[in-house]
């Protein structure tokens, strides 16, 4: 995150004449880190002025974007809803070019007497924090409070004298002459690379800043200071006072769709694409709105993956154990053969004894021992030999039906587990949740009234020499694909044993499909699949009518028969796709 002392001086300038004199009509925290202030400002109207002191995504801006708020308005809000709410913003103020700013609040006490607060925002990463204060800086509350246990150098608790977090000690880039710059910088340890080192020596400069200060200059990222000559460092100061008068070009940079990061100046030594924003708090607005809708998708897609993988784990350690019973399971044969010889032999077995020896005519008349209890009758122990026999056929076939329905649900979990772990967004994720809840996995929530059901989403759809393919994106819509969607002599692919898509290639007037056309069909199964990285995956294929799903059957889960198994490589469907 580029957000550094820089940038903050620039967005305060850039925010600071839509801020003086704006009346603060509401104040809420939809997060624990977050405050919104509902502003009627002169010359922007009505806005809303984030402030955020998330670890990883603390800033202030003006926003666009809407928060749900809690009912219960937490202690914080409620704080500064007594102290500011109604009043008017005066100043608008930097500590320095350290990432803390200064809102000062001019607003009514409870008996009419203006008075003077202070809202200040500390951008320090996991230590920010928004902190109310009255005129004399006496702290009267705060998102996080902590007392000396945590912080040796201040107590952030009411009633508390605020104090600023501890100086850098580093040069103020707006009052340093080239020859403090040179000086200060040959200080530092001549290891380090020089964008470590121009950290360490200017206020208000972030890794990234510095990264680029040395970039400009042709000079690779881990350019040591030691190799540093006189050149080198005129050029680096050079650039800095550049960058303090440059003009603002608010930059985010992205590759493949993913922020990588933004500032107000274009950002060279990233490897990736750049796009533009109309002014700073839209930069921060897209950027941030962006990553914080990445992580809401990846907590919601984590928690549904753990439910998940907590069945998969269960049965998974019930099928082994199913099958270690089955493997230690008594041969209940070896009874019968018992039974059955003693039955044959009843009047050739003397009584009281514990063991005879019997001529096996199943096997060449071999001799066998056969164990008795000797209080009983030969007949007797024959009837307890076919008990014992019967009850372990019974048992035996109970393990394996038990195994069976475990086995297939152990395979239709990791099918789960793995749609959901390649879900691209929240409708995909959606659909794999209502398949979790409709299989008893998880309880739903209650659907308040007047909600409407979201529509089933379709399928992926690409071309491929003028055939269409159509791949499933989750166990539902493999099922509406495959069953009601494809026509019978359509063709149907799915990787061999391994969860994965369905996927359909339409025929065209019942002509034969080109191999060239399957082959790509497949390579798409295969990367729709678990077995994605993989470098050769098995893929089967038939036509649709030799598919059928089983009565009580899970979704996604089908039997087919007349199949060809082919070896490609996975592949995605990027160039071709149509969404």
């Amino acid at each position: 995150m580029a957000l550094d002392g820089l940038f903050l001086n620039r967005i305060l300038t850039e925010i600071q004449a839509d801020l003086i004199d704006a009346k603060i009509n509401r104040v809420h925290q939809p997060q624990a880190t977050m405050v919104t202030l509902k502003l009627k400002s002169r010359n922007r109207g009505n806005c809303v002025l984030l402030l955020s002191a998330h670890p990883q995504n603390a800033r202030i801006h003006f926003t666009e974007s809407s928060y749900d708020n809690p009912k219960t308005p937490p202690l914080f809000a409620m704080v500064l809803r007594k102290h500011i709410e109604g009043g008017r913003i005066i100043e608008v103020s930097q500590m320095g070019l350290d990432r803390v700013a200064d809102i000062t609040i001019e607003a009514r006490n409870e008996i009419g007497d203006i008075e003077e607060k202070h809202v200040i925002i500390e951008i320090m990463g996991k230590h920010s924090n928004i902190i109310l204060c009255d005129q004399n800086r006496v702290i009267l509350a705060a998102a996080k409070q902590y007392g000396s246990a945590v912080s040796r150098y201040r107590q952030v608790l009411p009633h508390e004298p605020y104090i600023l977090p501890p100086p850098s000690h580093k040069l103020n880039p707006f009052l340093m002459t080239q020859e403090e710059f040179e000086a200060a910088l040959l200080g530092k340890e001549l290891h380090l690379p020089l964008a470590k080192a121009v950290l360490q020596t200017v206020e208000g400069v972030s890794p990234q800043t510095a990264a680029e200060l040395v970039y400009v200059g042709n000079l690779p990222a881990s350019f040591p200071l030691e190799q540093a000559g006189a050149y080198e460092l005129r050029y680096v100061f050079e650039q800095i006072q550049q960058l303090l008068r440059a003009e603002i070009v608010p930059t985010i940079v992205y590759n493949e769709e993913k922020t990588l990061d933004f500032y107000y100046l274009p950002l060279r030594h990233y490897e990736g694409l750049s796009r533009n924003a109309t002014d700073l708090s839209a930069l921060l607005d897209d950027y941030f709105g962006a990553k914080e809708r990445e992580n809401a998708f990846q907590t919601r897609k984590a928690a549904l993956k753990k439910i998940i993988g907590q069945h998969l784990v269960k049965t998974a350690s019930k099928v082994e154990k199913q099958k270690d019973e089955l493997c230690h399971a008594v041969d209940g044969e070896k009874y019968r053969l018992y039974g059955e010889l003693l039955s044959a032999n009843l009047y050739q077995v003397a009584s009281y004894i514990d063991e005879v020896t019997l001529e096996n005519f199943y096997d060449g008349n071999r001799a066998i021992k056969v164990p008795l209890i000797k209080e009983l009758t030969a007949a007797d122990n024959a009837s307890r030999y076919f008990k014992r026999y019967h009850k372990a056929k019974t048992a035996r076939n109970a393990i394996r039906e038990q195994l069976a329905e475990n086995e297939n649900e152990l395979a239709y979990l990791e099918s789960l587990y793995y749609q959901c772990e390649n879900a691209q967004n929240n409708d995909d994720l959606a659909e794999t949740r209502s398949e979790v809840i409709h299989s008893g996995y998880l309880k739903a929530k209650r659907q308040t009234k007047g909600e409407k059901r979201d529509a089933p989403l379709p399928p992926l759809e690409t071309e491929y020499m003028d055939y269409t393919i159509l791949i499933g994106r989750n166990n539902k819509q493999n099922d509406r694909l495959t069953l009601k969607t494809a026509q019978k002599d359509d063709l149907w692919l799915h990787t061999k044993n391994i969860p994965g898509s369905h996927v359909i290639i339409r025929k065209k007037d019942g002509a034969e499909i080109p191999e060239a056309v399957i082959v790509r069909a497949a390579q798409y199964a295969a990367f729709h699949s678990k077995a994605k990285e993989s470098p050769k995956v098995p893929v089967d294929y038939t036509e649709v009518k030799q598919v059928k799903k089983p009565n009580g059957a899970r979704p996604g889960m089908v039997i087919y028969f007349e199949q060809t198994t082919i070896m490609v490589e996975p592949r995605p469907p990027v160039s071709d796709e149509k969404s």
